[in-house]
């Protein structure tokens, strides 16, 4: 009786895992790929942004040039001063608020965007990053929607 109930869990659990993997095949269409290419083109906008508001910030402030930051920010040269200290803290704040934010917008898109939400977006990311077939997919559909942003 023992043998039997194991085959059962056993048996269970390899069609759950099969199930699992069906429905993540469920979210790797083209047009799942193509939202969630949309979206990750908004993330990097995002992510170019910090970088933009970090250089514009270092630029403005009178007695830190980007060699100095570059220092600060690698630990190397001379000690920092209470300036410094402050300066640096503001910046990584204001990058650490930042990337919060673009974590939530990922969160909305998600859930607004594919089906599922949250599902989705973790089996098409994972997909992206491991499968070479779906990562070429994706590569094609996101150069269509570059192209299609040149041209608007």
């Amino acid at each position: 009786m023992r043998k039997v109930s194991l085959f059962f869990i056993a048996l269970f659990a390899v069609l759950s895992v099969n199930v699992a993997n069906a429905q993540d095949e469920d979210y790797l269409t083209d047009e799942n790929l193509r939202r969630y290419a949309i979206m990750m083109e908004a993330v990097d906008a995002m992510k170019a942004e910090i970088s933009v508001s970090l250089n514009s910030m270092i630029k403005n402030q009178e007695g830190i040039d980007g060699n100095r930051y570059k220092e600060l920010s690698s630990g190397n040269g001379e000690p920092a001063t209470e300036f410094e200290e402050k300066f640096m803290s503001n910046l990584n704040n204001m990058v650490e608020e930042r990337k919060a934010a673009i974590g939530d917008v990922i969160k909305i898109l998600a859930t607004k965007m594919l089906p599922d939400g949250g599902k989705a977006y973790n089996a098409i990311k994972s997909a992206v990053a491991s499968d070479e077939e779906v990562q070429a997919r994706y590569e094609e559909i996101l150069a269509q929607i570059q192209l299609e942003d040149e041209d608007a």
